[in-house]
């Protein structure tokens, strides 16, 4: 028994060692993927000589493979992207991989070397774009150990990048997640790491790598360089600090620690402005001087008295009235008394000067009631929102000069189209809306005031269902022609390249604010129609199948009767300026959810 005993721990004792040993080092052939990285300045994709089109419609992105190896046959590898379709392409030497959007990894496969599963490619393909994916094939005995970043605060994003001992290319570790963290095997020895995150200061660091037995836990804490400042001017005055426009009315935002000048402006008023001063991590709120009013004074009369005064909108009281606080500026004046027809003046007042007027009404053989200026409003449980009203009118649709050389073949040809009149909603649909609906939020990135995303276009039907149940109304999605002459501004049009501006910062949200996420509705300026976001946020989905334009002059046009995919509109944060132009367009599976589609709805009459 001794001796079995004895024996018995010998063999145990073996196998360990043997397990261990092999855990340290593994001798095996391998690949690696050294690089992947999309290539802005290639534009290979979307070039019609090299470019191809997927069954959707879309153009596939190209991937080209290279190797760190010079003998390296770059025939051998095999890739799949999931479910995704690709075509392989022989370019002298390198290979051009043709693959459809969304795909997010890839399994990389090679006759003798070990199979690399699922690399994460960390992006989402996106159609018609170039990147540029390097291998390296080896055979080494390789030694590792887990690596764990813990980053507070969680949400700070940091990204980490790090450059061991000895080499000179840094590389990035990755990008932290919801929770701060982030993990990677990296191979023995010492690294040097820096941590960067907006609105942070950069934190660097050493750690060695020695024990594959232990993962390595590397805590940052990360310093505030700034603070949070909310600028309010209790009017709606445009805001600007050191000269670029932060917002309109009250401000929200982050700051780094130093001065700054703020000048607050707004029409027909003369501006104001101050210095603020920032502390790193003193979060204030600062009520700024708002703009001095440039005023002059109207005196309105009326054949008969007592008439409804509506100047811009706005209720003035009733005839005979002397009004003394009305800016300087163009103004519209709608005079109304039952029994009479309603009577609408122009006039322009100017700054110390007293303008007057008398009008006359004429009798009407039909009572009539002060309307509003056209728009509707609607009120679901405590939210309300606003319908724009937009006059039915005929414009050219698609490629129009104003779009310069960013159009797509999808685009084109340009054709006339005339429309009736309808109504499109003042903002994309928020989330407190879909909210008061629905019941639920579904949206990635939280917001009130935020608007709703990751909602497929089936969804947006039984939303709008629910809705018109409440309201009892036939609100719908826009058509694809709708949509677009709404962006344009309708007959009030100035033919921007985007909606409301030539200049994208006016009107949108875009890749520079990609961090931050999406952002509240109405926080740039609106369009010639008071309409906001159309140009970025997020897409907005249209009612039309996708299909390819007509040069025939449409009526009303609703798209094609049946297809694969539904319109999108609008462009969202993270895309290029192209994206966003009023004729651009784009598409989806209407059973899709994406954190970066949303809606937008319209009313007829």
């Amino acid at each position: 028994m001794h001796i079995k005993h004895n024996t018995r721990w010998s063999l145990l004792l073996l196998f360990l060692i043997t397990s261990i040993s092999s855990a340290f080092a593994q001798e095996k052939l391998t690949f690696r993927v050294v690089d992947f990285s999309y290539d802005a300045f290639d534009q290979t994709a979307r070039n019609e000589r090299f470019k191809k089109i997927d069954g959707s419609g879309s153009p596939y992105a190209i991937v080209k493979v290279c190797s760190e190896n010079s003998d390296d046959d770059l025939r051998d590898y095999r890739f799949n992207f999931g479910n995704m379709n690709h075509i392989v392409e022989d370019h002298d030497g390198e290979l051009w991989l043709y693959v459809q959007k969304n795909a997010k990894t890839v399994t990389i496969s090679r006759s003798g070397y070990a199979t690399l599963h699922h690399y994460d490619l960390n992006t989402t393909i996106e159609s018609g774009k170039t990147y540029r994916m390097k291998l390296s094939a080896q055979a080494a005995k390789v030694y590792t150990q887990m690596v764990m970043f813990a980053i507070t605060p969680p949400d700070s994003k940091a990204v980490v990048t790090i450059t061991k001992e000895g080499g000179q290319n840094r590389e990035l570790f990755g990008t932290a997640d919801e929770t701060g963290g982030i993990a990677k095997n990296l191979r023995y020895g010492t690294y040097a790491y820096e941590v960067i995150a907006e609105n942070y200061h950069p934190s660097e660091g050493r750690f060695t790598l020695d024990n594959q037995l232990e993962t390595h836990v590397e805590k940052v804490t990360l310093r505030s360089n700034g603070a949070k400042v909310i600028l309010d001017t209790g009017t709606e005055a445009e805001i600007y600090v050191n000269g670029t426009k932060r917002g309109t009315g009250k401000w929200t935002g982050f700051l780094q620690a130093g001065s700054y000048a703020v000048e607050c402006r707004q029409t027909n008023h003369r501006p104001s402005q101050q210095t603020i001063s920032v502390e790193e991590g003193k979060d204030r709120t600062i009520q700024l001087t708002p703009p001095t009013p440039i005023i002059g004074t109207l005196s309105l009369n009326s054949r008969p008295l007592g008439a409804n005064i509506k100047i811009d909108g706005k209720d003035y009281g009733t005839t005979p009235r002397n009004i003394h606080d009305l800016l300087i500026g163009h103004h519209s004046i709608t005079v109304s008394k039952d029994g009479y027809a309603t009577k609408k003046e122009e006039c322009d007042i100017r700054e110390g000067e007293m303008l007057s007027l008398e009008i006359a009404l004429e009798k009407s053989a039909f009572p009539q009631a002060t309307t509003a200026d056209g728009d509707k409003t609607f009120t679901v449980g405590n939210v309300t929102f606003t319908m724009k009203p937009v006059a039915g009118g005929t414009f050219t649709m698609g490629a129009t000069a104003e779009q310069g050389s960013d159009v797509s073949d999808f685009e084109k040809p340009a054709h006339q189209v005339t429309l009736s009149d309808y109504y499109i909603g003042e903002t994309e649909v928020t989330q407190e809306l879909w909210q008061a609906v629905m019941g639920n939020n579904p949206s990635a990135f939280k917001g009130s005031n935020h608007p709703v995303e990751y909602v497929s276009w089936k969804d947006c039907q039984k939303f709008i269902k629910k809705l018109n149940k409440i309201t009892v109304q036939k609100f719908r999605l826009p058509t694809e022609a709708e949509w677009e002459y709404a962006a344009r501004g309708g007959k009030n049009s100035k033919c921007y390249k985007y909606s409301g501006s030539n200049n994208i910062d006016d009107v949108a949200w875009h890749m520079v604010h990609y961090l931050n996420g999406f952002h509240a509705v109405k926080a740039k300026q609106p369009n010639e129609l008071g309409i906001y976001d159309m140009s970025g946020n997020v897409w907005e989905w249209c009612n039309d199948w996708f299909g390819r334009y007509s040069s025939n002059v449409q009526t009303n046009p609703a798209g094609p009767t049946k297809g694969y995919c539904r319109v999108c509109r609008g462009g969202y944060n993270y895309n290029d300026a192209r994206d966003f132009r009023v004729s651009d367009r784009d598409l989806s599976s209407p059973d899709i959810h994406r954190n970066n589609l949303g809606l937008r709805l319209a009313l007829s009459e």
